[in-house]
């Protein structure tokens, strides 16, 4: 069994090292170049919210964890000690209307939901954990089988 671990400042200065370590391992493990592509989108977008919001102006880290569970799904948490913030309680935003219609901001958690088969968030002790769990086997990710939940 393989796993991944790093962990680095939270600082926008990193998110190319934190990207391009998570991609080797991936390559590494034999997850199709699309589904990379997929998950570099996702975690990049949640670094950038942890970068700019968890710490408030304070220096933090982030941690990284990747591994591979029994049914070939890579599961991928990203942990932060900053503010408490679960991503899974956003409402869906509304992407039907017009530009002008819309409120601003909630599309990058968006963007991550679709980029991923299930999203978890949990709170242990004082650290987020925001969980991407992505199906190795061949295919696109279904919307109907993504699944968003809300942990303790």
């Amino acid at each position: 069994m393989s796993f991944f671990r790093v962990i680095m400042p939270a600082t926008i200065d990193h998110l190319g090292d934190f990207i391009a370590s998570l991609s080797r391992w991936l390559q590494q493990q034999g997850l199709a170049a699309e589904k990379i592509g997929r998950v570099q989108l996702a975690v990049e977008e949640a670094l950038v919210n942890i970068f700019r919001y968890a710490y408030r102006g304070k220096p933090g880290e982030v941690e990284i964890r990747g591994g591979i569970v029994e049914d070939n799904r890579f599961v991928i948490e990203i942990l932060d000690s900053g503010a408490p913030f679960n991503v899974c309680s956003l409402p869906q935003p509304d992407v039907k209307s017009g530009l002008r219609e819309r409120k601003l901001g909630g599309l990058g958690v968006f963007l991550i939901r679709n980029m991923v088969d299930e999203l978890v968030y949990r709170r242990e002790g004082d650290r987020n954990v925001l969980t991407m769990i992505v199906a190795k086997s061949n295919g696109r990710f279904s919307s109907s089988r993504q699944k968003v939940r809300a942990g303790a």
